[in-house]
């Protein structure tokens, strides 16, 4: 009788715990910012279920990556985005074209030296990232070089980096990939 009690207690136990709503999803998995130089500097939980992370420089780390545009050779360039593809860290493509949708005509300012901002959808993850210092950023300034690193790039099963972006002045390189930590190794 007492193993019937603690097989049928066990049993209510169980399916009590199975009623109770699911946990939070998860945020972007601990590869998404497996490089030391980066911090989570804020999490923002979706109306579509998606959570939205930010990811900035550690303030120990310095990046001087960057390259100003005042020289007329690299200004006629810089802005071309000019988009390479790679096999490894390949983003979810629906995560990437709902973050790239989102970031399209967003008002939303990155603060605090940004470096990634990653969508995650039903634990897929999707990242825009940079490796270099380019001050506050308009959401809407990462659209151009991710929407054609999306185009190109991820419907064939890839991450991608497009370098000649130009944003705030600076001529830098930017990925999108399933990491924050960029789309190479």
């Amino acid at each position: 009788m007492l193993l019937k009690t603690i097989t049928v207690t066990a049993l209510l136990a169980a399916l009590h715990a199975s009623a109770l709503p699911s946990p939070l999803p998860a945020t972007p998995s601990l590869a998404a910012a497996d490089d030391a130089s980066l911090v989570l500097t804020d999490t923002r939980f979706l109306d579509d279920g998606g959570i939205l992370t930010i990811y900035s420089a550690h303030p120990a780390s310095s990046s001087s990556n960057t390259t100003t545009t005042s020289d007329s050779h690299l200004a006629r360039r810089c802005g071309s985005n000019t988009v390479h593809c790679d096999g490894k860290h390949v983003p979810a493509f629906n995560t990437c074209t709902a973050l790239v949708d989102r970031i399209r005509t967003s008002g939303a300012v990155l603060n605090a030296s940004p470096r990634a901002l990653c969508l995650n959808r039903s634990g897929k993850d999707c990242c825009i990232s940079w490796g270099s210092d380019v001050g506050a950023v308009h959401e809407s300034d990462l659209w151009s070089a991710a929407k054609a690193t999306l185009d190109r790039c991820v419907p064939e099963n890839n991450s991608g980096r497009a370098t000649d972006v130009s944003i705030n002045g600076r001529c830098i390189a930017q990925c999108l990939s399933d990491r924050a930590s960029g789309c190479r190794t």
